[in-house]
């Protein structure tokens, strides 16, 4: 399936005539004045020059999202702007009352995928009783029962998981073992003390927290302060500290009167979280306090009660079954595990989640997964180019669930209308003169390159002249 015979597919029905007929490419979509001048469906293909407003970047093409509505190119749902995302925040509906936040998110309940639509439906009607609190404490009464109805889901789940331990090979069983009883710590909410501290796990949840935070300076620095704590050195007990590494902690925590040459690893990190905790209190951010505070008691060795994340899970898993070469039982682990509920799936684990948010910070989440963004046909970690013709609007949700993987396999979930309506809405902007017609094409052949999911584009592009 290549370009050229696409292109004349196209041409054709749009009424654009290729005199040359060895040559397939479009003499027009470069900037003849008169591509359409002699076609009857000058009308309805306005442009063929793209204005001084083409698409010409992955931000201007996220942002059609913003201009007009566009659908997701897998689940069909439209697309939300952040733009949009990030004014209701500005303009306070997430952190006011919840009677406000309800009848704002009935202009988006099409876009939202079904757990959190499910939430907002449960606030909806907590909203009859309750209408002048806000998220975060109507989140502190949906906890105790969504808490009860995840654990009915998650044990059964742990102990599939535990009979698999006489099945590990020597030297994994410990560490598969030691994995579940810290899980179970987690599930049931009971203090432990963990082996070590995550900067990974702590700079995940911060990056999520920091789109929430209304104060771009207080966000900027957070996001700077907790880059460090992902850095090798902290990992690799043999690598010492050097000084330019100890001076740039000092420079971005703004720490002073120390002595340098006797500080340790810890110390470093702790200097870091102690200094996030400070901006956490001056943000009145319960849900950044928390996170340090389990983050600093970890490094010295105390107590903490961590909630279950399945994605930290996952991570965990990955770590202690490196390097196991039982395919078999690899795959039996991984079928058990796809079953956990997560906040994208369940409502309860949504709720759960967010027990020490801010109402902003739940507010925007429950947008997130609705959110646009580029989504690479051909995966960047394969070889997929940055450039349009690579490029599709999907949903956050897809997108992060389809990750590196398989196209062909990840696609069969899906309705095949749904792309053609995605497709639809991309030849309604190459007659728009927003995208080139050679450009809108090569997308439609590298989602069939990727997916094998032809597309008709006669099909689509008549569609889109209606």
């Amino acid at each position: 399936m290549r370009i050229a015979p696409l292109l004349n597919c196209v041409i054709k029905p749009l009424g654009v005539h290729n005199n040359n007929r060895n040559d397939c490419s479009i003499h027009g979509a470069a900037g003849s004045k008169n591509f359409f001048l002699n076609s009857p469906s000058t009308d309805l293909f306005i442009k063929n020059q793209p204005t001084f407003t083409a698409i010409n970047s992955a931000a201007s093409f996220r942002n059609l999202a913003y201009v007009r509505k566009m659908h997701c190119i897998y689940c069909g749902r439209p697309l939300l702007s952040d733009k949009i995302a990030s004014k209701l925040k500005s303009d306070g509906v997430f952190s006011g009352p919840i009677r406000n936040f309800v009848k704002e998110m009935l202009n988006y309940v099409e876009y939202l995928h079904p757990s959190e639509l499910e939430f907002v439906k449960r606030v909806a009607i907590m909203a009859f009783d309750k209408p002048n609190i806000r998220l975060s404490e109507a989140i502190k009464v949906m906890y105790p029962k969504a808490n009860e109805e995840l654990l009915k889901v998650q044990k059964p789940i742990f102990k599939e998981l535990s009979k698999l331990v006489d099945e590990m090979p020597y030297g994994y069983k410990t560490r598969f073992k030691e994995l579940l009883r810290i899980s179970r710590f987690r599930l049931e909410e009971k203090e432990y003390v963990p082996k070590e501290f995550s900067g990974k796990e702590f700079r995940y949840k911060m990056a999520r927290i920091g789109v929430t935070i209304k104060d771009d300076y207080m966000a900027k620095k957070i996001a700077e302060l907790t880059e460090p704590l992902t850095h090798p050195i902290f990992k690799n007990d043999k690598e010492p500290l050097t000084s330019r590494f100890v001076d740039k902690i000092l420079r971005v925590t703004e720490t002073r009167d120390v002595d340098k040459k006797h500080l340790t690893k810890k110390d470093l990190q702790l200097i870091i979280l102690k200094k996030i905790r400070q901006y956490g209190e001056l943000l009145n951010r319960r849900d950044i306090i928390s996170y340090c505070d389990v983050g600093i008691n970890t490094l010295e060795g105390r107590p903490v009660k961590i909630k279950f994340s399945n994605k930290a899970f996952k991570y965990d898993l990955n770590e202690a079954l490196e390097g196991m070469n039982d395919e078999q039982l690899r795959e039996k682990i991984n079928k058990i595990v796809a079953k956990l509920p997560t906040s994208r799936t369940n409502v309860n684990s949504f709720i759960t989640k967010q027990e020490f948010s801010a109402s902003d910070a739940i507010g925007y989440n429950v947008l997130r997964p609705s959110i646009v963004t580029i989504e690479h046909l051909k995966p960047k970690s394969l070889g997929g180019p940055n450039e349009l013709s690579n490029y599709a609007l999907a949903c956050a949700y897809d997108n992060n669930n389809r990750s590196n993987g398989s196209l062909v396999e990840f696609i069969k979930q899906f309705d095949r209308k749904n792309q053609e309506v995605y497709f639809q809405e991309i030849f309604e902007e190459v007659a728009n003169g927003k995208i080139p017609l050679k450009t809108a094409v090569g997308m439609v052949e590298s989602f069939f390159s990727e997916s094998g999911r032809n597309i008709d584009i006669t099909k689509v592009s008549k569609k889109s002249r209606k």
